[in-house]
Order: structure tokens, then sequence, then C-alpha cells
């Protein structure tokens, strides 16, 4: 009997034990739940904290101006250039909800604005939008082969723009006799030239894998006539539309003549380079060349982007992103939802070029504005404001024309018009 009231009680403590680890456990999850509440309510509370005064959630963000005078639209998301959600775990997210875009590192060596000369190099070597020029021309320029080529976007503004010059001159006699190059095409013209001159470089023809005719983007005129003889294009007389016009259309005269030093290459009247309208205008209206454009425009950034008004009014922002070299990607901020396009400079970087879709003054990039007596200009260049020179007596209008010289003791001078746009 003694040893049936002990079993008894063992089995009465192991039961209690049991009962008093069930206890322990169930408060043991009352506490995690408790906890987790607690974190999720804090970073509710901490959101619409954040949410209310702009507090930014992450470190290192991109912070943008508000450009267009549009609200900021939808949320923040990371992509590729191709719309799709990022594969890379984005840190960094935009305080003004812009999106921020990720582009391959590799990209900087592709785009119409690459710069390609002695220094860069092109890397690219994919010819994949190289389309011929046979099969894509109008009726208003000649090819003088079938097999010359160019990037598929230069070639809608080259057959507008020389179909403007026929209608504006009434010639058609434009042959183009070079455009896109392999590297081996690049080298027996390079090879070709040296045992023409006996030199041991060239001033004329690029180094072999260092010409823009490899990215597709450049190309050279000549002249082919009814009567069936040719000429050299030098860009004088009638052919003169096309340096005053071709930045209409995206392209810039490449190797100006009082700029060798810097280019390294001697003064070509027929080669033509692509590199988008925007900066196409800024370029021929500054009278500067390309080399000294890709430079300029890396004091622009997304903060503090340069805004472009092309011939018809069109107001561009364009800005300079950094590649991010510690990584295979680039975050790159777009500061409006309007048009954008992005192209690598070939060497560090991404030129980002937005549509503002604006219509602006245009603005005079030949002469500065604010050099011009009497006139007051914003940040970009507008003309703001009218004023008076008093020691000239140069009146202007809205656009900045001078319209009258008024003060008769500051000499004899004749009333002239100085137009805002050269």
């Amino acid at each position: 009997m003694g040893k049936k009231s002990s079993e008894s009680a063992d089995k009465k403590q192991q039961v209690k034990k049991v009962e008093i680890r069930k206890v322990i456990k169930q408060k043991k999850r009352k506490r995690k739940v408790r906890k987790v509440i607690d974190v999720f309510a804090a970073i509710v509370v901490f959101g619409c904290f954040a949410a209310a005064v702009g507090y930014p959630l992450v470190n290192d963000m991109v912070s943008v101006n508000h450009l267009t005078g549009e609200e900021p639209i939808g949320d923040v998301r990371t992509t590729d250039v191709s719309g799709e959600d990022a594969v890379e775990p984005t840190e960094e997210t935009s305080v003004n909800n812009y999106e921020i875009i990720t582009v391959d590192n590799d990209d900087v060596f592709k785009g119409c604005m690459i710069l390609v000369n002695e220094n860069y190099p092109f890397k690219n070597g994919n010819d994949a939008d190289i389309v011929t020029l046979y099969d894509e021309k109008n009726e208003s320029y000649s090819v003088s082969g079938m097999e010359i080529g160019l990037q598929s976007e230069a070639v809608e503004p080259l057959n507008n723009m020389l179909n403007a010059f026929y209608e504006e001159t009434g010639h058609n006699d434009i042959l183009i006799v070079a455009g896109f190059r392999t590297l081996e095409q690049q080298q027996a013209l390079y090879d070709e030239d040296l045992e023409r001159t006996g030199l041991d470089t060239s001033t004329l023809v690029a180094l072999p894998g260092h010409s823009e005719h490899e990215s597709g983007y450049a190309l050279d005129f000549s002249l082919f006539f009814d009567d069936g003889t040719s000429g050299d294009y030098d860009g004088t007389g009638d052919y003169e539309w096309i340096d005053e016009h071709c930045a209409d259309y995206g392209y810039i005269l490449r190797y100006p003549s009082d700029k060798t030093e810097i280019t390294k290459i001697q003064y070509e009247s027929w080669h033509y380079r692509y590199v988008g309208k925007p900066h196409a205008y800024y370029i021929m209206q500054k009278g500067i060349c390309y080399e000294e454009y890709m430079e300029e425009i890396k004091n622009y950034s997304a903060d503090s982007p340069f805004e472009i008004v092309d011939s018809d009014g069109e107001a561009y922002a364009v800005y300079y992103v950094p590649a991010e070299t510690e990584k295979s990607v680039t975050y790159v901020p777009l500061i409006s939802d309007k048009p954008y396009t992005i192209s690598g400079n070939n060497s560090d970087g991404f030129i980002v070029t937005i549509d503002l879709k604006e219509k602006r003054e245009l603005v005079s990039y030949t002469t500065p504005a604010e050099d011009i007596t009497g006139i007051t200009t914003d940040e970009y260049g507008n003309v703001v404001t009218n004023s008076k020179d008093d020691t000239m007596g140069i009146t202007t209008d809205e656009y900045g024309d001078v319209v009258k010289n008024d003060d008769e003791d500051s000499g004899s001078f004749e009333t002239t018009t100085v137009p805002a746009v050269g």
C-alpha cells in the first residue's frame, strides 16, 4: 500500500511539472507576440512621423530638385533601363519620390553622346543598331556605296536635315562617302595615310580604335553632280546652310578649324557627328568642340541640372551622373516624369537628357546675355527683366533686343537691333 501511494505522488508531481512547463511556454509566446506588436507599432508611428516631416529613412539618399513645377508622381520604384524591377536590392531612393533607375556600368561605353578620340577609345563593338543608308535614305542625297551604315537613331534626323537643305537650296548633290567603319577598315585608312605622308602619326585619320566612325554616329560628305562629276565638300556657299542648321537635327561639325589643339584632328569641313538636338544646338551656338562640351556638362548634377533651350524653344534638363565603379550598376535619378534618354560618355559616367515638354524664350549661347548692356538674366541665361544702361543709353525690349538709343550726350550711336539669339 505504501508503495502505491509513492507511485501516485510521483505521477502527480510529473503532471504538475508538465503543466508548469506549458504555462511557461505560453507566457514566452505572449511576450514574443507583444514584442512583435510593439515593434510594428513603433515602425508605424515612426513612418507616419517621417512622412510628415520628410525625414529620410535610408542613409545616402539621392536628393534631387524639382524642376518642372509638378508634384512628384507615384511611389519610388527602382528599375533598370527597360523598366523592370532591379534585381539587386536598392538602398537608395529619392526624397522627392522621383524614380531611380539602375544602369549597367558597361553602358558607359554606349549611346549617342560617347566621346571618342585619342584619349578615349571606342569600346562598345556592338553594331546591332547599324543600318545601311542605302535602304533608309530619301531622294535628297546619295551614298557612295550600298554598304555605308549609320546608327539607326541618327538616320531620320539626317534624312530630315538633307531634305530641308534640298527644299531650301535646290541641291540634292550631297554624297555620303563614309559612315560606320570596322576597326579593320579604320586601320587600313590609317596605314594608307601614313604611307602617303611618310609620317609616324596621322592628323587627318584617327588612330584605329579611336575613330568616331567606329561608333556609327559619324559621317563624311562629298559632292556628286548631275553630270557625273564629283567635288569636295567644303561647307561654303549654299552649303553653309548645313553648318547653320545641322544642330536643329542633332548634328555638329565635329572638327572645327579653331579647335585642332583640343581635338587633335585637322579641320574637316565634311565630317559631322550626331549627338542629339539640345546638345548639338548648344555646341554649335556657343562655338565649342565636343571635348569642351563633355567637360562642361560634368558641372551639372541632378541637384543642379543644366537647362538648354533649343532652336524651337523646347526646354531640356541635362545633367551628369558619375558611374559607381565599386558596383556593377549605377543608380540614376530622374528629376522629372517627362521623356528622357541616358547615354554613356565613354569614360566615367552618364549624361541624362530630359525633354521637359515646355516652351521657353530663346536663349543666346553665342553671346552671354549678361554681357549685353541693359539685359538682366536668370541663372539659365533667360532674359527676365528690362533695364537701361544709363552710361550707354541703351534700351531693350522684353526679348533683350536693343530698340533705340536715347542718350544724346553719350556720343553718336546709330539705332541698332542686337538679337538675344545668336
